[in-house]
């Protein structure tokens, strides 16, 4: 297990490496498009993501976003456009990831005045960390454990909904008893973009008809399959060789995880200004709410140093699940405290961000408080609870 402090001072020069420079072209639409045009300019391009400026704001919309659409031929974009936080061109590849990582995109907007010049590719971050020495850091430190797979008996449409409601771009798909390919939100996009119109009729069938069809060979096996020991450095380096957004991991034939560019990026993670080093991958969308997470987080770590002086970093990951049946989402969040003796890590679930580390903070704190060496006078009895959160 890499230690995030040391990670995080190893990948300064990435961190600090300014956007300007790997500005590529970004795909620009209109709010007056329909979803059907929109959909043949990403997937003309190849690419996940594409932009528009309203007034002063920047908004986006994805492969995903678009599988959302009912009305694929006549309905309007517009309702499906996010506002997004852009780049400036004095912003660094931390920003940058930060806010990829943030609204689980491919590519971020970097604007001046009211202007989008370009973008920066998460397949360029990517590219950079390439050049760094990652054969010490374990690829079970960043992979995604236990994906969510469809079979190939399956419906699109099934695909479909777990993308959109767990907002994931990769679905592994089970042929027989093992994996055979794995298909992407952009495969799907492909498969139920609209058809040329002849005369007055579409050919082919509309988008409705083709969610029925099985997923069967749709998506790619062009996927690096590798054992769960191979350290990062080799994860990237058959990624960008076989030019795949994601790398499968397999313990005796068996599924074990899934590497995308995202979980690659999340290796540049927001460290907070605090006592000791602090670090958080997966902060929800919402600002206000990442903002909260981070106070709480820190109000932990700062508490439990009154009774375990010796914390040297802390870690939390938030996991966000996207129930179909519920609109509000569904959040696993594990905090890892490291000190001198031993890593300890803690789990919590729930509905509510604000309270599961309102949980998260005295299970940790009383737990601690109970492993601290009896030279340490403070008890955790003496800090009043008002002050824990």
């Amino acid at each position: 297990m890499s230690s995030p402090q040391i990670v995080y001072a190893h990948l300064k020069e990435v961190r600090d490496f300014k956007v300007n420079k790997i500005l590529k072209k970004a795909i620009i639409i209109d709010s007056s498009y329909t979803v059907s045009k929109v959909t043949g300019v990403l997937v003309n391009s190849n690419s996940y993501d594409a932009f528009c400026m309203d007034g002063k704001d920047v908004l986006t919309i994805s492969t995903r976003d678009l599988l959302s659409a009912k009305d694929v031929e006549h309905m309007k974009v517009k309702p499906l456009l996010r506002k997004i936080q852009p780049l400036t061109t004095s912003d660094t590849v931390e920003k940058a990831a930060a806010i990829l990582s943030h609204y689980r995109m491919r590519s971020v907007p970097i604007v001046e005045g009211n202007q989008i010049l370009g973008v920066v590719n998460i397949k360029d971050i990517v590219e950079l960390l390439h050049k760094q020495n990652l054969k010490w850091i374990p690829i079970n430190d960043i992979l995604t454990p236990e994906p969510i797979t469809v079979k190939s008996n399956d419906s699109l449409a099934t695909a479909r909904k777990i993308m959109i409601t767990r907002k994931i771009d990769h679905l592994p798909v089970i042929k027989g008893d093992k994996v055979s390919h794995v298909m992407t939100s952009m495969h799907l996009l492909q498969v139920v973009k609209p058809g040329e119109k002849i005369g007055m009729g579409l050919r082919g069938i509309d988008a409705k008809k083709k969610y029925e069809s099985e997923i069967g060979n749709i998506g790619s096996t062009r996927i690096p399959n590798l054992d769960t020991h191979v350290p990062l450095s080799a994860v990237i380096e058959s990624m960008l060789k076989n030019d795949a957004s994601c790398c499968l991991l397999t313990l005796w034939d068996h599924v074990h995880g899934i590497v995308t560019y995202k979980d690659i990026i999340n290796i540049l993670e927001s460290k907070i200004p605090s006592e000791v080093p602090l670090y958080i991958v997966g902060l929800p969308e919402d600002y206000s709410s990442a903002e909260v997470v981070k106070t709480k987080f820190d109000k932990i770590i700062r508490n439990l140093r009154k009774v375990y002086p010796e914390v040297e970093s802390a870690k939390a990951s938030i996991k966000t699940v996207h129930n179909p049946s519920s609109k509000q989402p569904h959040y696993d969040v594990g905090v890892r405290i490291i000190t001198p003796y031993k890593t300890y890590n803690y789990a919590e679930s729930g509905w509510d961000l604000s309270k599961i580390f309102d949980t998260l903070g005295s299970k940790v704190v009383r737990n601690l408080s109970q492993h601290s060496k009896k030279r340490w006078k403070t008890s955790i009895r003496k800090i009043d609870k008002k002050d824990i959160f």
